[in-house]
């Protein structure tokens, strides 16, 4: 009996950290990867292009917000220790050097965006709650018009025209839902893995190189179009995959 009980609270905290610590782990794999996978150097500025910042994206779409935030502390936590994990292979001294600021920046970037993503879920939630009891109602009374219809005049014309109508008016509101939800989410990355990503790593870059920030923000200006890019393609996974 006893050695039952063990199996199965094996089996729940096996269970328990498949479910909220492995996510954090992949995705802190995947951080150290897509620094491996290549860089990409910008003129003007020491920090290169890396596909760090798409992996974060999608962590702040895809994970909730404690296994987003994880993730990224675990994936400091990696380089903090000498792991090779950051760009050019760097580890601990990265984090005092002009990239610090982009790399302890991921962590309030993606519990930002997290926040936001969870906020748009919620808002959609109920958006979708609100249309499909107008739906139904809808459905409702063509099935009532539908009805009087057969019995007065023989409408099945009139009533294989309303279903069309509201066929096509249902495909309108699901693409008009997914659209929303795409800038919403496509916002929200901006905000978080651009904006405020931005913000930190370019005042700790100024402050460490003593270079104006107005010149670095100038030559940091080629990351833009490509993380633009980055939030789109996360912005279209989560709204075709995330309910």
């Amino acid at each position: 009996m006893q050695n039952t009980e063990i199996t199965a609270s094996s089996r729940l905290t096996m269970r328990t950290f498949m479910l909220q610590w492995a996510p954090s782990l992949v995705t802190a794999g995947l951080l150290w990867a897509a620094t491996a996978a290549g860089r990409i150097p910008i003129p003007g500025t020491p920090v290169p292009i890396t596909l760090q910042t798409l992996v974060v994206m999608m962590a702040a779409m895809v994970l909730s917000r404690r296994q987003a935030v994880v993730a990224v502390v675990m994936y400091v936590a990696m380089g903090a220790c000498g792991l090779p994990v950051f760009a050019g292979g760097m580890s601990t001294l990265a984090l005092v050097g002009a990239s610090a600021g982009f790399i302890f920046g991921f962590v309030p970037a993606v519990a930002v965006t997290a926040t936001l993503v969870a906020a748009v879920q919620r808002v959609s939630a109920r958006w979708g709650g609100v249309h499909d009891g107008a739906g139904n109602a809808t459905s409702a009374n063509n099935g009532h018009h539908a009805m009087n219809g057969t019995a007065d005049d023989g409408g099945m014309g009139v009533a294989a025209g309303r279903s069309a109508d509201g066929t096509i008016a249902q495909a309108g509101r699901v693409t008009a839902r997914w659209a929303l939800r795409f800038v919403a989410y496509w916002a929200a990355a901006v905000i978080g893995c651009i904006v405020l990503h931005y913000a930190c790593g370019l005042l700790v870059q100024s402050a460490v190189t003593g270079v104006p920030l107005r010149l670095i923000a100038s030559a940091s200006a080629g990351f833009l179009p490509g993380d633009l890019c980055k939030a789109a393609l996360a912005a279209t996974v989560a709204t075709t995959f995330r309910r």
